[in-house]
């Protein structure tokens, strides 16, 4: 029996990596490998300035890159304008180009979208939209990017949300897309894989460094346990607006410093083999869309302590985990004294389980090839 047609999908994304270990929109990595066995993905990915300018494709494992930049030198702000015209033009023309495409999957409203939308009148054929942006208020509050983005979305065949929350948003802020599907993110439970059975009494931070993420409200509960667990240590990756305010921290508390691990921005590899070795994940976040490193974490099996107001509660519970306020220094230092006293009651390969089954690449590729099928059939 002659195996099924493959799709072609021409995926535009706002980020992507932009040199090998890049961190920056490696998610849209995971979709293409997820997506591999059923698809021909092709990526159309531009930027404003790069070097060097122009258009370089590029074979990859998984996919066929079409890179692209207007300049070679950084933008000044007043003519951004401008080149985000040339942009467009530039995008639209390699897109074009561009054969047997059966449909276009962007990962983005504004730029992405409004290029797919471009394409997708050229080609004839449907667009559908991804929508990442947490929190939404980013894009709801203003007036121009919120009227923009209502106006691609209700264009579009179809919006996927990667969490019921970020869903919701959109829906509160008036913006009626013609269907709206929650997918959620594919995560790599081959790289993330279940730790062995064994405790290293270590406590992970993995996240940018910006303040709404909490690795210094994270830090600061620590030193208010350390001395009472004091075979602990802990460790954090990641590198941004915080990281000076926790070395600062540090070198005030000498004493907890020797316990503590800085490693800064490490690649996805490296973050996984860290899961390997620590106990479980704290990432008490005031906002998410979806939160893939604490999938990523529970896919390795270990418990989690992560924010209680946005995505994360869709699939962290008591079997998981434990939710805290995002800003609560006691709160979230009591729940890292609960899983020191209680890690051992968490079962790490039904936690594992949760996340293969809903999230893994197997069953997230056949579920965004049948939302690819029945878009394409419909239109």
């Amino acid at each position: 029996m002659d195996s099924p047609k493959k799709i072609n999908v021409l995926v535009i994304p706002d980020l992507f990596p932009k040199f090998e270990n890049d961190v920056q929109g490696i998610f849209i990595l995971d979709y293409l490998s997820s997506t591999t066995p059923y698809c021909n993905n092709t990526v159309l990915f531009g930027r404003l300035s790069s070097s060097p300018k122009g258009h370089v494709i590029e074979q990859k494992e998984h996919y066929s890159l079409h890179r692209f930049s207007v300049s070679s030198k950084k933008v000044p702000f007043y003519l951004k304008p401008f080149y985000y015209i040339l942009w467009f033009v530039k995008g639209y023309q390699i897109g074009c180009k561009i054969d047997n495409i059966d449909l276009i999957h962007a990962h983005g409203s504004i730029l992405s979208g409004t290029l797919s939308l471009l394409l997708s009148k050229k080609i004839k054929k449907p667009f559908i939209i991804t929508e990442h942006q947490g929190p939404f208020s980013m894009t709801s509050e203003n007036f121009w990017k919120r009227n923009w983005t209502k106006y691609i979305m209700q264009k579009a065949s179809a919006v996927l949300t990667v969490s019921h929350h970020l869903k919701q948003e959109i829906l509160n802020t008036q913006i009626n897309p013609k269907k709206i599907i929650v997918t959620h993110n594919p995560v790599d439970t081959n790289l993330f894989k279940l730790k062995e059975n064994k405790f290293y009494k270590t406590i992970l931070f993995v996240g940018r460094l910006d303040n709404f993420k909490g690795a210094l409200i994270s830090l600061k509960a620590f030193a208010s346990i350390y001395k009472e667990h004091n075979d602990w240590q802990f460790t954090i990756i990641g590198d941004g607006e915080d990281y000076l305010p926790i070395t600062q921290f540090l070198e005030l508390n000498p004493e907890l410093k020797t316990r503590v691990h800085l490693l800064g921005q490490k690649t996805k590899i490296e973050i996984a083999q860290q899961m390997q070795v620590s106990d479980f994940l704290v990432f008490p976040s005031k906002h998410e869309s979806f939160g893939l490193v604490i999938t990523e974490a529970l896919s390795c099996g270990l418990p989690v302590i992560v924010g209680n107001t946005t995505a994360p509660k869709e699939f962290v519970n008591k079997e998981n985990g434990l939710l805290v306020q995002y800003n609560n220094i006691e709160e979230i230092a009591m729940a890292m004294q609960n899983l020191i006293k209680s890690q051992s009651s968490y079962k790490s390969q039904n936690i594992r389980n949760k996340i293969v089954e809903n999230f893994g690449f197997e069953n997230f590729g056949k579920k965004m090839t049948d939302i690819y099928n029945s878009i394409i059939n419909k239109y």
